[in-house]
């Protein structure tokens, strides 16, 4: 049977679009990175509502006009100079998942981690929230204090600022850039994994060898043999009525027992 014109066009266009259709996670694994002066980009703690921020990146171009300030140390407060005039041409920015993402050892991680603002022990650290709670949560960098206003986000070891690239060729999204042998992940999700291998393997066997044997073979050998030499006198009074076995009957009367000895 032949086909009629309009089916086959529709079939036409799903085989053009099938064939041509690359998915995020493809076109993530295409970008690059570029390496940036890290003293020309800075990630700010941008407060918003009642007690809450997000993150704001600032990209100062080469001679043109200073796109913040900074005064002050714990935390380091910014003043985001490009507020007040057109910046453009001047600085770039990056409000939101749009402008900024997480790689790690070359690897866009951009649909895999979220980048959040959140309040933690007196400060406000940058973290990189899994979409898949079986991935750790990633530290990448902290105010070290809290005020009111916009604060400096300080990248931990292992972090740096990079450009995103395509074909070679740099865009204007950021990286939070890191080594995975040397970024710091929640103490939570690392634990379990560092605990286990290393410290399991040596407590497992040295800690129920010594501490079985002496905490069940004690109490028995405590109560058995103060009834020949001297214990505590607490232990006494409660061994003879136990064990009448031994022959010395003087020894009934704990107190006169003990005081022999002792003398």
């Amino acid at each position: 049977m032949k086909l009629t014109f309009p089916f086959k066009f529709l079939t036409l266009i799903a085989v053009i679009g099938s064939s041509s259709f690359v998915s995020p996670m493809a076109k993530a694994g295409q970008f690059g990175e570029t390496a940036l002066d890290q003293t020309q980009v800075i990630a700010i703690a941008r407060p918003y509502g009642e007690g809450k921020y997000d993150l704001l990146v600032i990209e100062q171009i080469p001679k043109k006009k200073q796109c913040w300030s900074e005064s002050g140390s714990n935390p380091v407060m910014v003043t985001p100079l490009l507020l007040n005039f057109d910046f453009t041409g001047h600085c770039r920015r990056a409000t939101d998942g749009n402008g900024y993402s997480v790689r790690i050892d070359g690897t866009d991680y951009s649909l895999d981690y979220l980048l959040r603002v959140v309040p933690r022990g007196g400060e406000l650290m940058l973290v990189g929230t899994p979409r898949n709670p079986k991935m750790p949560e990633l530290i990448i960098g902290e105010t070290q204090g809290m005020n009111a206003g916009f604060m400096k986000i300080i990248l931990n070891p292992g972090w740096q600022f990079t450009k995103r690239t395509y074909n070679g060729k740099p865009l204007g999204h950021f990286y939070f850039s890191g080594s995975q042998a040397n970024i710091m992940i929640a103490p939570s999700n690392s634990s379990p994994p560092s605990s286990s291998s290393p410290s399991s393997s040596p407590s497992s066997p040295s800690s129920p060898s010594p501490s079985s044997s002496p905490s069940p073979s004690s109490p028995p050998s405590s109560n058995v043999e103060p009834v020949v030499p001297v214990p505590d006198p607490p232990i006494n009074p409660t061994v003879p009525p136990v064990t009448p076995a031994p022959t010395p009957s003087s020894s009934l009367p704990a107190p006169t027992l003990n005081q022999t000895n002792t003398s």
